[in-house]
């Protein structure tokens, strides 16, 4: 039989076959003589041998990998590995118990599929070896080299089956069965076998998934402590890990060498407890984040000080090091030893008689008393620390006297620490943990009063903990602590902190597209102390009745209004259902007084007017204080209070004691928005509040007006979402402001000035399939979106009479007046329900009308002025608030990138015409002896102040948080050619020639030349093109100090000069043209004021910081055009914070030292200027040198 099994592995088909016929090949063992069996394998070696020479082996440089060259090789390899793992189940299945003595031959062949295995880089031939490993492992086999050499290799495959990415905690439990093959390893001796193993080791002592598991820490803390050389390689990786591992993975090391030096052997000890000393080493010489690591990994021996091996332990690894380190002229080592201090104190030999034992324990006090006086702030910090943490865990060994002592140094110390809060904040914490141990905190009925005046201290961090303190108390000791402090400073104290929590909630980070737009800062440290400090003031105030705590509300109000609406903001000592019956108390006496005679005004007008009054005033303030408090009552807390409102008891008292009727009665009138707050808290929908539901989607839809655009963005907005109505809102209203991009990029397209290489976005929404059929998809959504649209052969008259029209507007108190030709009829016809009728019949009738005189590339889309302000309005509202995130960009991305790009391509065609050829302005307007002169106007798709404002607004907006977003979530849009336009236009910007640009820049006004009503005309015609154009380069420099700060721009390439200069020269042009000096004056300004701010982005921006003379040539620009009426005020600030941000002070000096003497500079400056600017420099540098 044994025949079959030598012919059939010659050939790998058959080889195969007779491996799959499993029970046949088990008989055919069965059958086998010994003679037989070894005759198997020796055939079955050269055969491999065969197979696996180098020639059919080829290797990867670049992946360090030895791979077979053709796949039957590598077959024949595991079908010979299969073979023998059949061979073993047959050993297995009739030996039994037996001593199992392998053949010299198969072991030959073991040997060789191990050394193939190692030198192979493929997986599946070493996990099928493997298995084979664990099946001879076993069976009984009798114990000799060749046994050893298994079981050192199971103990490799395991090692590296439970490191690789498809290990398993099982492969890791095995290693913990089978760690005892660990003591056949030959230490010491360089050999693959005990090479590999060191590796695997080192290796896994980094893997999360092995140091994590309870079996993983067993077999690395039993490996550690059995020879000296892997204690040593183990030690390596355990160092270098510790610096890089997680600070919360670091107690599984903590472990690891705790349970090595418990159960290591007395020999192996001393090599534990010199690694032990590296440690301490590394803890106190390392910097100090660093060495904090270390000092995590030593705490698990000082928090196991009952031990008494452990305190002979740290007494004999720290006492040698901890006293010198404790006075090193070095701060940061002092800092390290005191933290080390406080875990092993008082370093005292636990084998030390009575007498000696207190005169150790006097250096340890004596070291303490010296540490409290330290000169550096951290250490003495640190002490603080220390002490605190001793007197908890050591209280009752220590004698009065020295905790007399330790407590004195406390408070007449630490918390007295006049030069750094850090250390007074450290005392605080100390004393706070010292307060919840139940054995001593007793002691603060004694040194309450030495304490008390930290609730006004300076530091917010010190307040809050020492209130957080304070409430511990109350709770531990039933003694109101508060009773002893001053309430009518914490009073002020609150106030103080609340108004300034207000303000840093709403500050605007320079400008809106770099950290997103009224992005609120969080102040966690402030908020944190309002809320201990207001549940200090009403520790008791609840405990009675709801009409008494109505009262007590009340009360307050009237005293301390901000008191009271912080309490009710930030106090959580009241639960929910106290608070929804509070809340209702409150404002049931709310409608009740706003409908008093005397306070009924506050109810029927709207007008700011009457707040003139002071009686009305007080009213005012009471009761908006008042329903702000009870918004505030109604606000859930957390995730437990959010669930507990939507209960049906809940809603049914909300629908009892909230009714609709209240808040109709305030729309229109002083109290709305506090009413409307009121309602956005209430946890009901809009079927509860239909008649509030339809006032707020008009309001919605008329925000063009900006009359409403506050309460909207603070009340109706916030209330539509918890309603869950906002998505389809955003949903209108960026589809239609998807339409008007198309409609203006389809004007741009189609006017004689474009780019020669027209963009085309295939991320486009509407043009999926090009832009040829723009026409058509836009006719498609005119009865949708209400659009007009006009026909005008004559692209400058055109343009001419938008000019008048907005000049009209301007004049006429921004009233809307706009011709609208036979279309503006479809206003009327279109409703929800006639919207396919309209389409088909009269939008198709209209444009085949229109069509029979004009071509179709003189077709101009317009859409509606008033829905595309209110899309603008609405969607930059929604942009500003991040939890409306998700749903702008989660659901519409296409349109959101769409607008981006389309309007990003619009501002480079703009820039682009503007720059096309030299700024001229009509001669006769710099002299009326000049020759009148007719000169064409660059024509503008978008020319209405508010709507260039919104549109820069909601570009930069999108571009600065979708281009976050596609970055966060790796999503696939074209980003570069974006950013490139940018640095065009700027470029572009930066390029524009004036003509005539000194006689622009010295030319005086005067308001007698222009009496020609035709030239008066043309004036008005110029000054609001040139407004148009200054209305576009100032918002884009919000784009600019975006694209800035986000690096993506090459700013040597950029001329940041040149762009200051030219904004100015536009502003020049203006003053000449506009005869109303009040007008000008306000453009000026408004100019001035930006370029201060991009100034000073400028010069805080990290890249300028050793570009000085750049900096000095946009100050220079800067001084030429800051004016003689500019207030002195405004330039000394501006000067000062250049001073401070210019780091070459001499350099900075010595060019305001020359500035009068600079020619180029003065020429173009009026007398009156120069001397308003040498004034002031004069001030700036007799300052500078008097504090020299």
């Amino acid at each position: 039989m044994y025949q079959k099994i030598i012919s059939n592995i010659n050939e790998l088909s058959q080889f195969k076959l007779i491996c799959r016929k499993k029970s046949e090949l088990l008989n055919i063992w069965k059958s086998c003589k010994s003679k037989e069996i070894e005759e198997i394998w020796l055939c079955l070696l050269n055969l491999l041998v065969e197979n696996i020479s180098p020639d059919k082996l080829i290797y990867s440089e670049e992946n360090s990998t030895l791979l077979f060259r053709e796949e039957n090789n590598r077959q024949f390899l595991l079908t010979c590995i299969n073979f023998i793992s059949i061979y073993l189940q047959y050993l297995s299945n009739n030996e039994g118990k037996k001593s199992i003595n392998l053949d010299e031959n198969f072991r030959k062949l073991f040997y060789k599929l191990i050394e193939i295995q190692f030198m192979l880089s493929d997986k599946e031939v070493r996990i099928s070896f493997g298995k084979c490993l664990l099946n001879i492992c076993e069976l009984k086999l009798i114990e000799n080299e060749f046994s050893d050499y298994i079981k050192v290799n199971v103990l490799l495959f395991l090692l590296w089956k439970s490191c690789s990415t498809d290990g398993k905690i099982s492969d890791i439990n095995k290693l913990k069965k089978y760690k005892d093959f660990c003591k056949i390893i030959k230490w010491g001796i360089s050999d693959k076998t005990t090479n590999s193993f060191y590796i695997l080791c080192s290796y896994s002592l980094s893997l999360p998934k092995f140091y994590e598991n309870c079996d993983g820490k067993i077999f690395l803390s039993y490996v550690w402590s059995l020879n000296e050389n892997i204690a040593y390689h183990l030690f390596n990786k355990f160092v270098n890990s510790t610096v890089v591992l997680p600070y919360d993975n670091i107690n599984h090391y903590s472990k690891i060498i705790y349970s090595t030096w418990k159960n290591c052997s007395d020999d192996m000890r001393s090599v534990l407890e010199t690694q032990l000393e590296y440690l301490v080493h590394f803890s106190l010489k390392c910097p100090i984040k660093i060495a904090a690591r270390f000092r995590c990994v030593l705490d698990i021996f000082n928090t196991n000080k009952g031990d008494k091996s452990i305190n002979q332990l740290i007494f004999k690894i720290y006492d040698p090091v901890i006293w010198r380190n404790l006075m090193s002229p070095n701060w940061k080592i002092r800092f390290n030893a005191t933290c080390i201090f406080q875990l092993i104190f008082p370093v005292v030999d636990p084998c030390i008689k009575d007498i000696n034992y207190l005169e150790e324990m006097d250096k340890a006090y004596n070291a303490l008393i010296e540490l409290s006086e330290d000169k550096n702030t951290c250490v003495r910090q640190a002490t603080a620390k220390c002490i605190c943490y001793i007197l908890n865990e050591l209280w009752e060994i220590i004698h009065d006297d020295k905790r007399i002592i330790l407590l004195d140094i406390l408070i007449n110390k630490s918390l007295k620490d006049k030069y750094n809060e850090n250390v007074r904040t450290e005392a605080v914490l100390g004393l706070y943990e010292i307060a919840k141990n139940k054995m001593i905190n007793k002691i603060f009925i004694k040194i309450f009063d030495k304490i008390k005046n930290l609730i006004n201290d300076k530091s917010i961090s010190v307040r809050k903990n020492f209130v957080n303190l304070v409430l511990e108390l109350n709770k531990n000791l039933n003694n109101n602590f508060s009773n002893q402090i001053d309430f009518n400073e914490l009073i002020k104290r609150i106030t103080k902190d609340y108004i300034t929590y207000n303000v840093q909630s709403c500050i605007k980070k320079l400008s809106y597209m770099k950290h997103g737009n009224n992005e609120k800062t969080k102040n966690k440290e402030i908020r944190e102390f309002l809320k201990l400090s207001t549940n200090l003031i009403t520790y008791n105030m609840w405990e009675c009745d709801i009409k008494e705590q109505a009262k007590k509300c009340i009360n307050f109000l009237n005293e301390y209004p901000v008191l009271m609406i912080c309490i009710s903001k930030f106090s959580t000592n009241l639960k929910l259902i106290n608070r929804y019956k509070l809340s209702s108390v409150l404002f049931e006496i709310t409608n009740v007084k706003l409908k008093e005679e005397d306070s009924c005004i506050l109810l029927s007008e709207n007008d700011k007017n009457i707040l003139n009054d002071e009686n009305i005033k007080k009213k005012y303030i009471r009761y908006s204080s008042l329903l702000i408090c009870i918004a505030n009552l109604l606000k859930a807390k957390n995730e437990e209070e959010m669930e507990l409102c939507s209960s049906e008891e809940i809603q049914d008292f909300l629908k009892k004691k909230f009714l609709e009727k209240y808040f109709l009665d305030s729309i229109n009138t002083m109290m709305q928005p506090f009413y409307f707050k009121v309602l956005k808290y209430i946890n009901l929908n809009h079927d509860n509040y239909l008649i509030i539901h339809k006032y707020n989607h008009d309001q919605l839809n008329s925000l063009h007006t900006i009359k409403n655009k506050n309460i909207c963005k603070k009340c109706i907005i916030p209330l539509f979402y918890k309603w869950g109505l906002l998505k389809s809102y955003i949903c209108k209203h960026i589809n239609f402001l998807n339409l008007s991009i198309q409609s203006i990029f389809y004007q741009m397209r189609n006017g004689k000035d474009t780019l020669e290489n027209f963009p085309n976005n295939k991320n486009d929404v509407l043009l999926r399939n090009g832009t040829a059929n723009i026409e058509k998809h836009i006719s498609k959504d005119i009865g949708k979106n209400n659009i007009y649209i006009e026909n005008i052969d004559n692209k400058g008259e055109l343009y001419h009479k938008n000019i008048k029209e907005n000049m009209n507007k301007e004049n006429n108190n921004n009233k809307d007046i706009n011709a609208y030709n036979e279309t503006a009829n479809l206003k009327n016809k279109i409703n929800e329900n006639e919207l396919d009728e309209v389409e088909k019949s009269d939008i198709n009738k209209v444009n085949i009308k229109n069509r029979e005189n004009i071509n179709d590339t003189e077709l101009n889309v317009y859409i509606n002025n008033e829905k595309e302000l209110n899309a603008l309005l609405f969607l930059s509202l929604v942009v500003e608030n991040k939890k409306y995130h998700n749903i702008l960009f989660k659901y519409f991305p296409d349109i959101v990138y769409n607008f981006i790009y389309k309007f990003n391509f619009f501002l480079l065609h703009t820039f682009e015409k503007i720059s096309m050829s030299e700024f001229i302005l009509p001669p006769h307007f710099l002299s009326p002896y000049n020759e009148k002169q007719n000169i064409t106007i660059t024509q503008f798709v978008i020319c209405d102040k508010k709507k260039i404002k919104e549109y820069m607004k909601l570009y930069i907006s999108f571009f600065f948080l979708f281009n976050s977003i596609c970055f966060e979530n790796k999503l696939s849009y074209e980003w570069d050619e974006l950013i490139q336009n940018t640095l065009k236009s700027i470029n572009l910007i930066s390029s524009i020639k004036f003509k005539n640009e000194v006689e622009i820049i010295t030319r005086k006004i005067t308001t007698i030349e222009y009496i020609d009503k035709e030239v008066m005309e043309e004036r008005r015609i110029w000054k609001f093109y040139i407004n148009i154009i200054i209305y576009f380069i100032t918002y884009y420099i919000d784009m600019i100090e975006y694209i800035i700060a986000m690096r993506k721009l090459p700013l040597e390439e950029l001329d940041f000069n040149d762009f200051v200069k030219n904004l100015f020269l536009f502003y020049k042009c203006y003053e000449i043209v506009n005869e109303n000096e009040k007008e000008t004056k306000k453009i000026y300004y408004k100019i001035w004021d930006r370029i201060c701010s991009f100034l000073m982005f400028i010069l805080n921006f990290d890249y300028f910081e050793k570009k000085t003379y750049f900096k000095l040539m946009i100050i220079n620009t800067f001084f030429i055009f800051t004016y003689e009426f500019t207030p002195k005020k405004q330039i000394e600030k501006i000067l000062k914070k250049c001073f401070v941000v210019i780091k070459e002070k001499d350099t900075f000096l010595n060019f305001l030292e020359n500035f009068k003497n600079n020619n180029d500079v003065t020429s173009y400056m009026k007398e009156s200027q120069i001397k308003n600017i040498e004034n002031i420099l004069d001030i700036i540098l007799t300052n500078d040198k008097s504090k020299k």
